[in-house]
């Protein structure tokens, strides 16, 4: 078969993360776009973000829980990348950042199932000023219990070894070198966050501009990761330490999802996460150096090097914590907790709620015991399948019986 006749595939993006570098924002406007980009011949395979997750679980080779409620995950990959061969779209993005921490066997069985696809990959990174405070939080969100400083000190420590998570997908040069093992060096694009400040759309410009569509008419109004501030992330921390030992299913579920993002992450109050000034030296030492090397390399950077020197007030960490603030956050946890477990949202709603159950309590308190008995299973029913079940077979008969003993009632031959 000659070179023109062979099969062609899609142009398959790899948006490979890394974490804690806009990966939330951008998938959050891809997914929100959905037709937008069904309209520009763009295919986001799956049906939801958490399909490519599970697919990056899957490729990366997680164990699952038998108790985790979320789906298996067992051969997600290879159920994606069936459905990208199939597509018709000349044009595929998956994102998730997890996948930047694929060893070279791991990039080589994702980049065979995608043949004769044109694989890219997408891997943004930044400045280790905001970095290191931003990765610090997601290891308290999993529940770390280390404080900054010394979670700084193991992680530093570990460089050369790569055995903490923070190296397998933060080593710029050895990320791009496991992915470029198998991709084409000027496949492989880097992207460089805007610092803050920056266009609140800038970071999606750049990622259009990797696959080569307009940024323009798409809605990314969409929720990015917060930070929690140092009194927030104090307070997870320290929670941290008095839980018993959950699994990493409750702990995205409730610790992640509802207490640090729901809650601490949507607090006003908060002071930045900064860097001890000790930090100084080190911090800019490995920076040149990384900027040294990738102008060295074949890989198209879309944004400037130069946005991952630190800046002037990436120092300014202060001293010691302000108890008045760690107790306004712990005040707010609390109150925060309480409203989402009750499905309310606000003072009033959650008020109105207390004294309808405040009522129905009374009232149930004023019945006969049999009575009760009767009320709360009929509740019962409207909260369970099986008990409803149950007593519609028990209405049933009480309704035939009733018929039966009605006078002048016969039963039919």
């Amino acid at each position: 078969m000659s070179a023109a006749s062979e099969p062609k595939g899609p142009r398959v993006y790899l948006h490979v993360g890394a974490p804690k570098t806009g990966t939330t924002f951008l998938q959050g406007v891809l997914w929100k776009n959905l037709d937008t980009l069904q309209q520009r011949g763009v295919c986001l395979p799956g049906a939801e973000p958490e399909d490519h997750f599970r697919a990056g679980f899957d490729l990366c080779g997680l164990d699952q829980d038998e108790d985790d409620p979320r789906e298996r995950w067992a051969g997600a990959w290879d159920a994606m990348a069936a459905e990208i061969r199939e597509s018709d779209s000349d044009l595929v993005v998956v994102s998730d950042e997890r996948l930047a921490a694929c060893t070279v066997t791991e990039v080589d069985r994702a980049v065979a199932s995608l043949a004769p696809a044109e694989v890219h990959v997408v891997y943004t990174t930044r400045g280790l000023t905001e970095l290191f405070p931003a990765e610090w939080q997601e290891h308290v969100k999993d529940c770390d219990t280390r404080p900054f400083a010394t979670w700084l000190g193991d992680i530093t420590a570990d460089k050369d070894e790569r055995t903490e998570w923070f190296w397998q997908v933060h080593d710029v040069a050895d990320v791009l070198r496991r992915w470029s093992s198998v991709v084409q060096a000027e496949r492989v694009h880097v992207l460089t966050l805007p610092p803050p400040g920056s266009p609140p759309d800038l970071l999606w410009e750049r990622f259009t501009s990797v696959l080569g569509i307009d940024p323009n008419g798409f809605d990314t109004d969409v929720r990015a990761n917060s930070s929690l501030g140092v009194e927030g992330a104090e307070v997870l921390r320290r929670v941290n330490e008095t839980l018993p030992d959950f699994p990493v299913w409750h702990r995205v579920l409730l610790t992640r999802e509802v207490l640090a993002h729901h809650v601490l992450a949507r607090r006003t109050n908060k002071t930045r996460i900064t860097l001890p000034a000790d930090w100084a030296p080190w911090v800019r030492d490995y920076t040149d150096q990384l900027v040294a090397h990738l102008k060295t390399q074949d890989f198209p950077v879309v944004g400037d090097l130069s946005e991952l020197l630190p800046g002037n007030d990436a120092f300014d960490q202060p001293e010691g914590l302000d108890q008045a603030g760690l107790l306004d956050a712990a005040t707010d946890s609390i109150a925060g907790l309480l409203v989402h477990t009750s499905g309310m949202q606000d003072r009033d709603s959650l008020l109105i709620r207390a004294q309808e159950a405040e009522r129905r309590l009374r009232e149930h308190r004023q019945q006969a015991p049999v009575d009760r008995i009767k009320r709360t299973v009929v509740e019962l029913g409207g909260q369970s399948t099986l008990v409803n079940a149950m007593l519609g077979v028990w209405r049933t008969t009480k309704r035939l019986r009733r018929k039966r003993d009605r006078p002048g009632h016969t039963e039919n031959p």
